[in-house]
């Protein structure tokens, strides 16, 4: 069961706040550094001012590329962040000093005049006899074959050079690759680049590191003219005098390494490492660089308000070189922080230690030496699963969730009590649900309670493909977790959540047992099992939780004491598969009902999160089964476009007649108890006495008991089991209310429901004379009574 929080509101308001926010970076934060994985400063800015007040404190434990810092400064809230990334800190301390841009521009035009010369003569071309330069080459690598690369759109009519300048003669801005382009490769070929790094990096298949092609050599993925032409820049650089402003062209020298690499046709920054055989380019460095620095200068001008002299601390934020993990031993931080607001660490499984050594390799090499250095213990505080060999412990599963568990407990300590925990996560489909699950469940573990999910794909969380769920959920976006006072937390014992293996030991004690189980039964049952499996004496404290539990998963008669199945409950992944789906997609028509009374809308993925949220506390398998049958997926499918239109790429209320007011109730949207209470209400308007509510009494079959008296005059009892179902009633619930009909000595058994009948259902109907009343006539007979108050939506 889920825990109580209080940030309800004001989550309600962030959704609100974010309704038509576009999730985009901008152009001169996405160009000024090779970062992966940016988040909008624009919607991190909205939540940070929704959920924080002037003078509350945030912390990002994983700063990147400064997206939330900025976030914060343009909310006027103070941030403090760590990065454990020595290359990546540097590379945002630069980006983020308030340098003096004219001392910045006079030395870039000191590089200018010293270096590009001599660089542009390595990409010296020619074009109907004129001068020209080389701005990119398209070449196959494998074979050196430079005069007949593999084709692609950029290569026109044979011209797989693209210029500098249009050819002042034919007008043309490409050209075909000649002899005296070859000669000059040739001299090239001769120059002395033996400063040039040829470091051996950890290697990852997964980012294409990989010894078969030789890419785990630093110098593999570069030609001799980018290693001359980089070591000559570098040259330059270092003739200047030490300075921050130095510091900024360094960097953009190192950033300017992402394309100055034998890249693919095409290719983004992304790709850093892959060696490309055929259709390749190689780019030139000083158009490279000049770029770099251009968008560093804009970067500058336009987030001017969040520049620091110092921007290690300052009075708006706080940024500092370290793990969280060694910022977070800090024990004047307890209880410090109003909100944590950060990125998930790495469920996209790119170790951003290791796909950085592209960059930490060379400011290692001729920058700042031994400042850079990838360190055992930061390979060891990455929070991180990787197929690296050279990391055997960071590549198993365990491990990470392990590190998270960690991350979680670490957190709750620095919260201030009943605050946030906000997290932008971006997910893997193929482990959507099984990661998600997990991250919910050591989150609980730990001592919060998870409080709102909301999509924030780039291209619009839809539902394109109504009924292919995989194509539909957002991959991308913002879970919050609400810390919770030590008397509300979930009972874990070790890494078992025995809140759920509570109400599962219960469950099969029940279902097994012939005589009815007591709550002090119950108690002792779930007592005995924690000493068993885990030498565990149950505590006073523990045995009225335990107690609890049972009292608000279970039905617990006031009179006996005796517990009973609560048939409105979903008992995920502790009943038999087949009934638990059954019930799920019997409970999607409630579930869409909610979704609709809180957002108005919804999309594909919110109703299979909510779904995926009712299955946290157990095995994460079961919700994965779920989902992969292409039968449930296309069911709910049917379900929703029953309840809903699509309108704006969401679904919405669907618009029934008018014949039907806005106030009137679907019965086919009420939980089970709430749709009993219906029937009874319309027992006693029928005639029938004495109608009972039996309490949901499980597996018994009957919800209802009635009296009434038929036309001589003779009392009856009549039992009645109320199904509020999507899909039709089978033979297995008219079965039990057979038996119940014999157990009880009625003289009369009902099945109602507000759908219809399957063939087998229909067929116990006539051989065991259990009557039925199927959605139709529900509907009916409280049109009849209760004219305008009912409607069947899934009619």
């Amino acid at each position: 069961m889920k825990k109580v929080t209080t940030k309800n509101k004001l989550l309600n308001k962030l959704v609100s706040e974010l309704d038509g926010t576009n999730n985009t970076v901008p152009y001169s934060m996405k160009t000024v550094l090779n970062f992966k994985g940016r988040k909008s400063p624009d919607i991190a800015q909205k939540a940070i001012s929704v959920l924080t007040d002037e003078n509350s404190v945030i912390y990002d434990p994983f700063a990147g590329s400064a997206s939330f810092l900025i976030a914060a400064v343009k909310a006027k809230r103070k941030i403090v962040t760590t990065e454990i990334d020595n290359y990546t800190y540097s590379a945002t301390y630069s980006l983020l000093y308030n340098s003096d841009l004219k001392k910045l521009q006079s030395l870039f035009e000191i590089i200018k005049n010293t270096a590009k010369s001599e660089i542009m003569k390595l990409y010296a071309t020619s074009c109907c006899g004129v001068k020209n330069y080389i701005s990119k080459l398209f070449f196959d690598p494998e074979n050196g074959e430079y005069f007949n690369p593999t084709p692609n759109r950029d290569i026109v009519n044979g011209e797989n050079i693209r210029l500098i300048s249009k050819c002042p003669i034919c007008n043309k801005s490409r050209k075909k690759f000649k002899e005296c382009d070859k000669e000059l490769l040739d001299k090239i070929a001769n120059l002395d680049t033996s400063l040039f790094p040829h470091d051996k990096y950890i290697e990852n298949s997964r980012i294409n590191i990989t010894s078969s092609t030789g890419a785990n050599y630093y110098d593999r993925i570069f030609t001799k003219r980018s290693q001359k032409t980089l070591l000559i820049l570098q040259e330059a650089i270092l003739n200047l005098p030490d300075s921050p402003e130095r510091d900024i062209l360094e960097h953009a020298l190192v950033s300017s390494l992402s394309l100055a690499r034998i890249s693919m046709y095409g290719s983004s920054t992304d790709i850093l490492y892959h060696v490309v055989p055929y259709g390749a380019q190689e780019s030139n460095i000083w158009e490279l660089f000049e770029s770099k620095f251009n968008s560093f200068i804009d970067f500058k001008k336009e987030y001017a308000d969040v520049l620091s002299k110092n921007p290690q601390k300052n009075d708006k934020y706080e940024m500092y070189l370290s793990s969280y993990q060694d910022f977070c031993k800090n024990k004047s931080l307890h209880e410090h922080f109003d909100l944590i607001y950060t990125d998930f660490p790495y469920t996209d499984q790119v170790p951003y230690l290791e796909r950085n050594q592209l960059y930490r390799v060379w400011l290692n090499t001729f920058y700042k030496k031994g400042s850079y250095k990838l360190t055992p213990k930061m390979l060891q505080d990455e929070i991180v699963q990787t197929n690296a060999p050279e990391r055997p412990i960071k590549q198993k599963i365990s491990n990470y969730y392990s590190d998270l568990d960690k991350m979680f407990a670490t957190f709750y300590q620095i919260l201030k009590p009943t605050t946030l925990l906000v997290f932008t996560v971006k997910l893997g489909k193929s482990k959507y649900f099984t990661t998600l699950l997990e991250i919910i469940n050591l989150a609980r573990k730990n001592g919060f309670e998870y409080v709102m999910r909301l999509g924030i794909d780039k291209n619009d969380p839809t539902i394109r493909k109504q009924a292919a769920y995989k194509n539909t959920l957002s991959n991308e976006m913002i879970i919050a977790f609400e810390k919770l006072d030590k008397s509300n937390q979930y009972w874990y014992v070790g890494n078992k959540n025995y809140e759920f293996e509570t109400t599962k030991i219960v469950y099969n004690l029940i279902q097994k047992s012939k005589d009815d189980i007591t709550i002090s039964t119950a108690v002792k049952a779930v007592k005995q099992k924690l000493f068993k499996e885990l030498t565990y004496t149950a505590t006073e404290h523990d045995l009225n939780k335990i107690q609890s539990i049972i009292k608000e998963n279970f039905l617990v008669e006031r009179d006996t004491a005796i517990v009973r199945i609560d048939c409105n409950k979903l008992y995920l992944d502790i009943e038999d598969h087949t009934d638990l789906f059954t019930k799920i997609y019997e409970y999607v028509p409630v579930i869409i009902r909610t979704l609709l009374e809180e957002k108005g809308r919804f999309t594909l993925d919110d109703l299979y999160f909510e779904i995926a949220n009712a299955l946290c506390n157990g095995d994460p398998e079961t919700i994965n089964q779920f989902l992969s049958s292409s039968s449930y997926s296309n069911d709910i499918a049917k379900l929703i476009a029953n309840y809903c239109n699509t309108t704006d790429r969401v679904y919405t209320k669907k618009s029934y007649s008018e014949l039907i007011p806005d106030n009137a109730i679907d019965i086919s949207t009420l939980e089970g108890t709430a749709f009993e209470l219906v029937i009874k209400r319309l027992l006693e308007a029928q005639g029938y006495t004495d109608v009972i509510n039996t309490g949901g009494a499980g597996d018994l079959g009957v919800d209802l008991l009635a009296k009434k008296l038929d036309y001589t005059g003779k009392q009856k009892l009549y039992l009645f089991q109320c199904k509020r179902w999507a899909s039709d009633v089978g033979s297995e619930p008219m079965q039990r209310l057979v038996a119940e009909k014999a157990r009880r000595k009625a003289d009369v058994a009902i099945c109602v429901t507000t759908s219809d009948f399957t063939k087998d259902g229909k067929l116990i109907s006539r051989e065991q004379d259990i009557e039925m009343w199927n959605g139709e006539f529900v509907i009916r007979e409280l049109n009849l009574y209760f004219p305008d108050q009912y409607y069947n939506g899934i009619l």
